[in-house]
């Protein structure tokens, strides 16, 4: 099973961009945040996200076909419907987030996505739709 984690760094670093560390063995990988570029509920949010998408992503085989580079978008709104923070909109052509604003900066947004969209081409995917809840 594959572990996503998610880590806001400590306040006060200098500025990076968001950026994915995958773990030698192959067991998940670590998305990495500058502080300002996402919130403390943004934190398990994204990890839970993350986490299904791992589920319904699969590497490619060794000396497979390369996929295409497919577009990842992420719109930030102030308003969601009911308890929802995340809505993912997941494609083997384009992965569309919706996402609660005080989640994640429109920066983060940007460079999470554009990381994620660079690193599509090794990665087979099933289409989904899902949404991450606010927890109770």
């Amino acid at each position: 099973m594959l572990t996503i984690e998610v880590k806001r760094h400590a306040q006060g670093e200098h500025y990076f961009q968001p950026w994915i560390e995958d773990y030698e063995d192959g067991s998940g990988c670590l998305f990495h945040f500058h502080y300002d570029d996402i919130s403390d509920e943004g934190v398990p949010a994204f990890a839970e996200l993350f986490t299904q998408q791992a589920c319904r992503w699969h590497p490619r085989p060794a000396g497979a076909a390369l996929g295409p580079r497919i577009p990842i978008t992420m719109e930030r709104r102030a308003v969601m419907d009911g308890e929802i923070l995340v809505a993912v909109d997941d494609h083997p052509e384009y992965i569309a987030y919706t996402v609660h604003e005080d989640l994640i900066s429109e920066r983060g947004a940007r460079y999470i996505t554009q990381n994620q969209s660079e690193r599509s081409p090794w990665w087979a995917r099933s289409s989904a739709s899902y949404s991450i809840k606010r927890p109770a």
